[in-house]
């Protein structure tokens, strides 16, 4: 079955949808503001726009061709505005999860949420604890803003009383390995998909995802039982994912998040054949999904690098926008396919490299 599916957002979340669509052989049009977004040689056509600027005519009009709207992006603002078109009823359906995604865009609510199902997470400071700690924004993703403090009077130096903490995700440091996983569900009713394994650079950002995860059988057997129930409670329709770490070998859930994720989907699609974007349309739209992939899962490393002259260096996806547009490459520096931005005859570039065994 062959969707025609608007992507509003060309960032790297953007990439990341029209990637796996055009997997799943589907049509595509990318809106974003920006003229060369980093999504933009991904999709199949391009129309560049500020959403915000867009009436409800112009909305309606441009919607009025296809069968589903992705939003891969952050603001809310622009999600405000697909949610009023929504609810008039003007636009085709939206795969997004408005209600969910209001209480995973804000750390402190979901904190709260796991709290209230009993889910371990990492404990909130109080002044005087023992150990190392990490503040984080309420309501940035990712690595964005996060600091690290080797002790309580550090937190208290630069942090001294709650005013100066408002807004702020202030917990114990958790150390040891780090996995995700995507959850789709329709009315709470969910679906986990192969858990993956993250590594970090020095500033927090993702820079390798690997499958399959080194992850104990009864870890991941805790991990999803979690995120059914998180699934459950949200009364999800459409897509989660799930980070945790492992410490002192209990399972710690650090956060989630109910919007389309970047690099992991990528990974989970080489290694076990399913396709996050056309599980995501099963969830709105009556869409025939292909039959169950092998349960022997393929191994694959997805790692952002940053290449200059004489130096090819491991790092965070943040890279990956700092070039231009991304193109796809096949067979490059040894890897089955990547995404390359940059330019590669003067040896300065960043790519995704997307590696497999056969």
């Amino acid at each position: 079955m062959r969707l025609k599916l608007l992507v509003v957002g060309g960032a790297l979340q953007g990439g990341e949808v029209l990637y796996l669509a055009e997997k799943a052989g589907w049509e595509t049009l990318l809106c974003d503001r920006k003229k060369d977004p980093p999504a933009l040689n991904l999709a199949g056509s391009f129309f560049q726009a500020d959403w915000l600027t867009l009436s409800l005519k112009e909305i309606e009009r441009l919607c009025s061709n296809f069968d589903l709207i992705i939003p891969a992006l952050e603001d809310k603002a622009v999600l405000n505005s697909l949610y009023k078109a929504k609810a008039l009823n003007i636009i085709p359906p939206v795969a997004h999860d408005f209600e969910a995604y209001e209480i995973s865009s804000s750390k402190l609510r979901s904190k709260k949420l796991f709290q209230e199902l009993n889910i371990d997470c990492a404990a909130s400071w109080r002044p005087g604890a023992f150990g190392d700690f990490m503040v984080k924004p309420d309501d940035l993703s990712g690595s964005r803003g996060v600091r690290h403090f080797f002790c309580s009077k550090e937190v208290e130096e630069v942090f001294p009383d709650e005013r100066s903490r408002k807004g702020l995700v202030v917990e114990e440091f958790l150390d040891g390995p780090s996995y995700s996983l995507e959850v789709t569900a329709k009315d709470g009713v969910s679906l986990c998909f192969e858990v993956t394994q993250l590594c970090f650079d020095n500033f927090y950002d993702c820079r390798m995802v690997i499958a399959p995860s080194s992850l104990s059988e009864n870890l991941e057997q805790d991990f999803k039982a979690a995120a059914h129930k998180l699934a459950k409670a949200l009364k999800l329709t459409g897509i989660m994912d799930l980070e945790i770490i492992v410490a002192r070998c209990r399972l710690r859930l650090l956060e989630i998040d109910a919007r389309f994720p970047s690099q992991t989907p990528i990974v989970v699609y080489f290694s076990s054949s399913d396709n996050l974007v056309e599980r995501l349309a099963s969830c709105y739209l009556d869409y025939p999904l292909p039959p169950a992939p092998s349960l022997r899962s393929r191994k694959v490393v997805l790692e952002h690098v940053l290449v200059r002259p004489g130096l090819v260096e491991s790092m965070g996806e943040h890279i990956m926008t700092n070039f231009g547009p991304l193109t796809r490459h096949y067979n490059f520096m040894g890897a089955r396919e990547a995404l390359v931005a940059g330019n590669i005859k003067t040896g300065k570039f960043a790519a995704t490299l997307i590696k497999m065994e056969d």
